[in-house]
Order: structure tokens, then C-alpha cells, then sequence
């Protein structure tokens, strides 16, 4: 369950008189994701979801603010968070810093198409673009430096192959640190998976968790992205894209160093997963990054 951060029904009914909700309140877990506690809340009659963050800091909620209130003057559907009696949008509870979001309809689509893929790059740059005026900044939690201890972390528990991918993403982190000062960067959403997105008759209806969002080099995005819509077929990936396309268009640095891009990322989501819940015990099995990885260090 990842559901980290458990509360009473007193508790919450008291949290929930912020947001002038009384009365039938039920909280269920979403029992996905390894990072936030996540749940699904019925109160008045309504659907909402509460998200308790479990490893941000106070002094980021102005950033994440910021994204929430930029965003839901775009067209790009992205929850928006209720404020408070008080005018707040975030909040404490549980002594975390805490979101609490109208529930967006829509379901995650299990396998990409063609459309998706092209709404999904779309909306990628209509948020780089939206958020390119950005007062607020944040450091990358997954830089050169978190790799590199990272994998010092769990390297014995990986074969030679698959140690020998993840060192060599890293070197190439470590030289797209040198030769990248031409890519565009910016905010970046960080995580715009499948699981991240709400789609209804194959329109796209949320794009949802930000807590990724940092400063970073914006073809990481489009990196992420494609390594889990479309890792393998290359039609996807022109659909993707060219959605992209439609609002931002790409440099040919970026179009260069998008393949190195994809090898960063992936070892980043081996490494992300090698390390959630119980040693020996991942939340999320992390041998689909790590093929991922040598599919496309075969390729490079």
C-alpha cells in the first residue's frame, strides 16, 4: 500500500472544516505510486483526492503553488487545488505538507495509441511553455549527485550488465552536465507516466502528480515520457513528438541529445525503484528500466 502516512477519522473530519466539509467522509488509499500518501475522499457529496507528500519540504510549497495556480489558467487539465476558509492552497497535516484536489474524471489507459501519445506531447510543452516565467524554482533531487550515491546504494545487487549500464547513463549525466549549456531548460513536470494521466473516450482529462517538478533540462520530459508510452516503437514516438511540436518546437540539440536523454532516464527509474520500500523488496519492480537500458545502450 502507499499509503505511508495513516490518520484517524477524528483527524481527518477535523483537517477536512478547512474546506467547509462536514458531513458522510470517507478516505480510501490509492494503493499506487511508492513516494506520497495518496487518498481518494467522499465528503458532501463530493470526490476529491489528498495528497500528504512524504518527502518535500515546507519551503517547496511555494513552488508547487505556483504550478498549480499557473496551470489552471492553461488549457492543460491539471487538478487545482481547494483553498482553505482562509485563502490557503496548502496546507499541514499529519505534520506534512499536504494538497487537497476536486477529483478529475477520467481512468489511466493501459496500452498508448497514436492520439494519446500526440496529446501527451502537447501537453508536455504546453507546460514548459506555460511555466517558461516561472518565479519559484527548484534544484533537481535526481542530479549527478544522488546518481552516483544512489547507485553506490544498491550496486551489489545488480548483475555486471546491468552495473555496467547504469555507471555508463551516469557518466553520460555527467557529460551532458559539461556539453549541455545549448538545451533549453526549465521546469519540467518529471514524471508524465501513463499512471500520471486520466483519459475519457480517448481524451486526455488530467495530467496529474507534479511532485517530480524541478529545474532541468526540458528534453528530460520528453525522455520520461517516451521510455514509458512508447520505448520501442518508433511510430509512438513521432506521434509524440510531433504533438511537442505543435506548441514548442524542438532544437536540433535537443532532437541530438534526446537518446541520451532516454538512457538518463531510465537509469534514474531503475535507481528510484531499486530503492523504495524493503531492501531486497521494491515497490515497483525496477528490471523494466534496467532492459530498458540495455535496449538502448545496444542502440547507442
Amino acid at each position: 500500500m502507499a499509503a505511508f502516512t495513516t490518520f484517524s477519522e477524528e483527524a481527518l473530519a477535523r483537517f477536512l472544516v478547512m474546506f467547509e466539509l462536514y458531513e458522510n467522509i470517507v478516505a480510501t488509499p490509492i494503493e499506487t505510486g511508492i513516494e506520497n500518501s495518496n487518498y481518494r475522499i467522499h465528503a458532501d457529496g463530493g470526490h476529491y483526492v489528498l495528497t500528504i507528500t512524504e518527502t518535500l519540504d515546507f519551503s517547496d510549497t511555494a513552488f508547487f503553488n505556483e504550478i498549480f495556480d499557473t496551470l489552471s489558467r492553461t488549457d492543460v487539465p491539471t487538478p487545482t487545488p481547494l483553498r482553505t476558509l482562509d485563502g490557503m492552497a496548502s496546507t499541514i497535516f499529519c505534520g506534512k505538507p499536504t494538497w487537497l484536489f476536486k477529483q478529475l474524471t477520467g481512468e489511466h489507459i493501459k496500452m498508448s495509441s497514436a492520439t494519446s501519445c500526440r496529446q501527451v506531447g502537447r501537453a508536455l510543452a504546453a507546460i514548459h511553455a506555460a511555466l517558461n516565467d516561472a518565479r519559484y524554482h527548484r534544484e533537481n533531487p535526481y542530479d549527478l549527485a544522488w546518481s552516483e550515491r544512489t547507485f553506490s546504494l544498491v550496486e551489489s545487487q545488480l548483475n555486471e550488465v546491468d552495473a555496467l549500464n547504469v555507471s555508463s547513463a551516469i557518466d553520460t549525466q555527467r557529460d551532458l552536465l559539461r556539453i549541455g549549456d545549448e538545451l533549453p531548460q526549465g521546469t519540467i513536470h518529471g514524471d508524465l507516466f501513463r499512471d500520471n494521466t486520466l483519459f475519457d473516450d480517448d481524451q486526455l482529462t488530467g495530467v496529474l502528480d507534479f511532485y517530480h517538478a524541478c529545474d532541468d533540462y526540458l528534453i528530460i520530459d520528453l525522455a520520461v515520457a517516451i521510455n514509458d508510452w512508447c520505448p520501442d516503437d518508433t511510430d509512438l514516438q513521432e506521434h509524440l513528438l510531433s504533438g511537442y511540436d505543435d506548441v514548442r518546437t524542438l532544437s536540433a540539440a535537443e532532437h541530438q541529445f534526446l537518446p541520451s536523454m532516454r538512457q538518463v532516464a531510465a537509469m534514474r527509474f531503475a535507481l528510484t525503484r531499486l530503492t523504495s520500500g524493503e531492501p531486497g523488496q521494491p515497490l515497483k519492480d525496477p528490471t523494466e528500466f534496467l532492459s530498458l537500458l540495455t535496449d538502448l545502450s545496444n542502440q547507442s
